[in-house]
């Protein structure tokens, strides 16, 4: 609860953070998240469901500075929502939070959420999913080598192109099987063709 001597504070810094010029929303966030945590925290897991663009990517590289406390709210957000967006959005969050501070490894609740979004039908939720499995790089690249073999088509080219950014001897290795199985998609076996003439 925000005492109404500091209220006023609140709303001034809230709208310097709506604000379009990045230095004065840089600075609004910073003081905020040090002054207003758990109020700035709610309104802008709040600003999730928005229809307003963008209010929802200010709100998510916002929530993206605080950190891995802000990756146990995520979780509950995304298993009960059934909207699009917010699921999408519960998604970017955790990337910024794993670019932000070089997360190599999420919990368990993270990476169900992270199966779960593999499965659904909202391309936008299967390739930030897709995207997040990148960043977390070799804990990622697992799960990665088996959905490039998934039977859909969207899931298995965003798998190829993310491992051909993170190419080892395993990602290499693999491409090749992929390469002569006769069961894989033709298109799939041209992204991995076309960066190997590179």
């Amino acid at each position: 609860m925000i005492e109404p001597k500091d209220l006023n504070q609140y709303i001034d810094l809230y709208q310097d953070f709506l604000h379009p010029n990045p230095n004065i929303n840089s600075q609004a966030i910073y003081l905020l998240r040090k002054d207003f945590k758990v109020k700035f925290m709610k309104n802008l897991l709040d600003n999730l469901k928005e229809d307003d663009l963008v209010l929802r990517r200010k709100s998510i590289l916002a929530l993206g500075e605080f950190g891995e406390e802000i990756l146990i709210h995520i979780a509950p957000i995304y298993l009960n929502s059934k909207n699009t967006i917010v699921k999408a959005s519960c998604l970017k969050i955790i990337i910024k939070v794993i670019v932000n501070f070089n997360l190599k490894k999420l919990d368990k609740d993270l990476m169900s959420i992270v199966e779960a979004a593999l499965v659904n039908s909202s391309p936008e939720i299967i390739l930030s999913a897709v995207s997040l499995l990148r960043q977390l790089g070799l804990n990622g690249r697992d799960i990665l080598l088996k959905t490039s073999r998934d039977k859909d088509l969207l899931i298995a080219k965003a798998s190829v192109s993310a491992l051909l950014e993170m190419k080892d001897q395993v990602v290499e290795d693999s491409f090749d099987q992929l390469l002569s199985d006769k069961s894989i998609d033709p298109m799939i076996k041209e992204d991995i063709l076309r960066d190997r003439l590179v």
